[in-house]
């Protein structure tokens, strides 16, 4: 399971930032070594400034994705930043067994069947079992920490295509694996 050094709590739209900022802390104590610029203590004014900053970013876009990766690029942090489309939960488990702790985004709205709330919403998941991933959600605290079943969630997440959020060390090195195409040539004989 991975352990999340610190939790910040969000309303609203601010959950996707406090994603950001909270594995931003993550990698921070996991990675001490790279040059950070930025202090190892979690509760420095430099981390606050670094979140109500992150707001701002995504208070001025309406394509918060966007405006965290520019963010992510103006403070320099050893980190990159990607959007991605998981093809099943089965990669979501392979990032957390990594140790590469994933925002996911998924429709808040279809797995709380029909309760009115905004629809898309982040979390980080941090491990899984058979049944149920567990999460770190901002807008839980002070509890955070949340279990989900898996089938439930996996509808909601399909609505946002699988959309997962990775951000990791600049010296980790991602190849999207590739599925060979083969024709039906090699098993029909010719006539």
């Amino acid at each position: 399971m991975i352990t999340l050094p610190k939790h910040i709590e969000a309303t609203g739209f601010e959950c996707l930032i406090s994603c950001v900022t909270m594995v931003c802390m993550y990698w921070r104590k996991e990675k001490p070594k790279m040059q950070w610029g930025i202090s190892d203590d979690l509760v420095s004014d430099e981390w606050n400034y670094f979140f109500k900053r992150g707001l701002k970013y995504v208070k001025s876009s309406g394509i918060p994705f966007n405006s965290i990766s520019r963010y992510l690029k103006s403070v320099k942090f050893p980190l990159r930043i990607s959007l991605e489309f998981l093809p099943d939960m089965y990669a979501l488990k392979k990032l957390m067994d990594l140790n590469i702790p994933p925002i996911v985004l998924y429709d808040r709205y279809f797995m709380l069947r029909g309760i009115k709330r905004a629809p898309f919403h982040s979390i980080i998941t941090v491990d899984a079992t058979d049944e149920l991933l567990i999460t770190i959600d901002p807008s839980l605290g002070p509890k955070f920490r949340t279990s989900l079943p898996k089938n439930d969630f996996e509808g909601a997440w399909r609505i946002t295509r699988n959309a997962t959020i990775i951000i990791a060390p600049q010296t980790y090195k991602f190849r999207r694996r590739k599925v060979p195409s083969v024709t039906l040539e090699k098993w029909v004989e010719p006539k």
